[in-house]
This record gives structure tokens, C-alpha cells and sequence, in this order.
């Protein structure tokens, strides 16, 4: 009887150390606009929307393991976005050692294993009619376009795959959501 009670506490306590193990499912997250402080910024990702309501600020963000994308406009007009990548936070790989592969697969579902950047400036563009003439003059703002966009390594393009595979074996993802997320980690190459 002691020995089934043990073995009760033990397993609960690990099943709820995990997400706690890699810092928890929310991040401070700081924007700002360097061209043109007091935009009112949105950020989204798959677990949630969030505003900041003038630049440069800060807010809490669920974390997840898709990106997160930041939508800025100034009073005047002025628009910038920009997508920032989630990684792979270094304590997860300490929970599958503590966890298990039961701790690592609650802390990918839950965000808790991934990390966004802290800090994302976003550049502002002026509003269409008051683009100058000529190209692109030296203090002119640019728009990060999908082209121009920080790209994924291989190194971690490898990880969020290698990820994506341990939720689909562990049926934590359908076959379609690994199919499609594998598209848009290989597009961000």
C-alpha cells in the first residue's frame, strides 16, 4: 500500500513539473518602431492576439510553435509588420531528461518548450500617397517583404522538424497539421 502511494505522488508530481521545467507558456515580448515611436502594435500567433497600444511597450505573449507577427500602424498612416520565429528553448532538452518524452511532448503542445525573440522592432513605411520619388533615399524606411524576411537555418529549420516529427509519432498532431507545418518550416528556409 505505501509503495502504490509513492508511486501515485511521484507520477504526479512529474506530470506537473514539466511545463515548469522550461520557464512556462508566456513571454515578455518588446516592440518598437525606430523610425516613428507611438504606433499601436497587434501581435498573433496560434494561441492568442495581443496589442500594444503605443511603441515602444511590451506585453505577455502565449508562446507556441509557430511564429509570431507583429502589425504596426502609426497615427499617420504609417504600416511596417514583420513575423519572428519561434525557438526551441534550451531547457527542453533538461526535461526529457526530467519529463521524459511525456514532459517534452505536454511542454511542445502547451508552447512552454519554445521562445520568441524578447525584443522586435518593426520599421514603418510611410502611408502609400506620401512615398518619396527617385527610389529609396538613405533615410527612407524599407518594408521587410516575405523575400527580404530573416530566413530559418538549416540548423534550425532542422530542430522545428525534428519536433514536428516527435509530436506526430506521439499523435499529439494529425497527419495533415504535420504535413502543412513541414511546408511552412521548409518555406521559411
Amino acid at each position: 500500500m505505501k509503495h502504490t502511494v509513492f508511486v501515485a505522488m511521484l507520477g504526479a508530481l512529474a506530470v506537473t513539473g514539466c511545463a515548469s521545467i522550461t520557464a512556462g507558456t508566456t513571454q515578455s515580448v518588446a516592440v518598437n518602431t525606430p523610425s516613428k515611436d507611438g504606433a499601436e502594435c497587434k501581435l498573433s500567433n496560434e494561441k492568442g492576439n495581443w496589442t500594444i497600444p503605443k511603441t515602444p511597450g511590451s506585453t505577455t505573449v502565449t508562446k507556441a510553435y509557430g511564429d509570431l507577427t507583429v502589425a504596426c500602424e502609426h497615427g499617420d498612416g504609417s504600416k511596417g509588420s514583420t513575423s519572428v520565429t519561434s525557438s526551441t528553448a534550451g531547457a527542453a532538452f533538461g526535461n526529457i531528461i526530467a519529463g521524459g518524452i511525456i514532459g517534452a511532448a505536454v511542454d511542445m503542445g502547451s508552447g512552454a518548450a519554445y521562445v520568441y525573440p524578447s525584443s522586435v522592432s518593426v520599421v514603418l513605411a510611410p502611408p502609400a500617397g506620401n512615398v518619396p520619388t527617385g527610389g529609396a533615399s538613405q533615410g527612407s524606411p524599407l518594408v521587410m517583404s516575405p523575400a527580404t524576411a530573416p530566413r530559418l537555418s538549416k540548423e534550425d529549420a532542422e530542430a522545428k522538424l525534428k519536433d514536428l516529427s516527435a509530436l506526430k509519432k506521439q499523435k499529439l498532431i494529425t497527419e495533415a497539421e504535420y504535413r502543412d507545418r513541414s511546408r511552412e518550416i521548409l518555406g521559411q528556409m
